[in-house]
């Protein structure tokens, strides 16, 4: 989690020296596109970019015994390329990319964990002996954003789209004490739907954006356990 945070950090530092300036031939201010620019495309206003989001999870829709805690729960999302397009001088951009995506979904307190009995991801009582359980589930996808971005003025403009995801790495972790000993354990194979499809909204103030994602297909597959879906919200450069 560490490392992550640090690769967040060092994402707005270089977004925020990255040169992401363009003027436009009508008026002489000033347009922050955002991002870290690539390269141009083929017209003046197309080109090729760099984006990072960084936000907290919340699991919705879970069996009322099951209780996760959203603030320790995370997600990262590293779009290494987009290609964004402008038709003319338009008001409208569509960006398609492809990139990773990262997330955590953290159960609450210190006592219930996940663990994989008979192919089902169940919830429960970890053992008497265990101090400071922390439990979670660890998704890791290839992504393809496809978005639609309207600007209203030169700082403020809204996205709306649809992230494609390929979902081909699933984790459960188990960290615990007991007494002197400490015992990090991992679960693969937890039966994580491969293909999932996400909701993303996003509203943009110059270079910087806030984000609302929600994917309404279960992160687990059907009958494979415990059924919760993710509502992510978060800052996005």
């Amino acid at each position: 989690m560490k490392k992550l945070l640090l690769l967040a950090f060092l994402a707005v530092g270089m977004t925020a020296n990255a040169e992401t300036i363009v003027t436009n031939d009508d008026d002489d201010q000033i347009e922050n596109k955002g991002g870290i620019e690539l390269g141009k495309g083929k017209d003046e206003d197309d080109r090729w970019s760099m984006h990072f989001a960084f936000g907290v999870d919340i699991p919705v829709g879970a069996p009322d015994d099951v209780k996760f805690a959203p603030f320790r729960s995370w997600e990262f999302n590293w779009t290494v390329v987009q290609y964004d397009y402008t038709p003319g001088k338009a008001n409208t951009t569509l960006s398609a990319g492809l990139g990773l995506n990262w997330r955590s979904y953290t159960l609450s307190g210190h006592k219930n964990g996940f663990y994989k009995a008979n192919d089902l991801i169940c919830v429960g009582d970890i053992g008497s002996q265990v101090d400071n359980l922390s439990s979670n589930i660890h998704t890791m996808a290839l992504t393809m954003p496809l978005l639609v971005k309207q600007k209203f003025s030169k700082s403020f403009a809204v996205s709306l789209g649809a992230q494609l995801n390929w979902n081909f790495y699933a984790r459960i972790n188990n960290y615990y004490e007991q007494g002197d000993y400490e015992t990090d354990e991992y679960t693969k194979k937890i039966g994580e739907r491969p293909f999932t499809v996400d909701v993303l909204g996003m509203l943009h103030f110059g270079d910087f954006a806030v984000y609302c994602k929600y994917s309404p297909m279960s992160v687990l597959k059907k009958d494979r356990g415990v059924d919760f879906k993710s509502l992510a919200v978060g800052f996005y450069f």
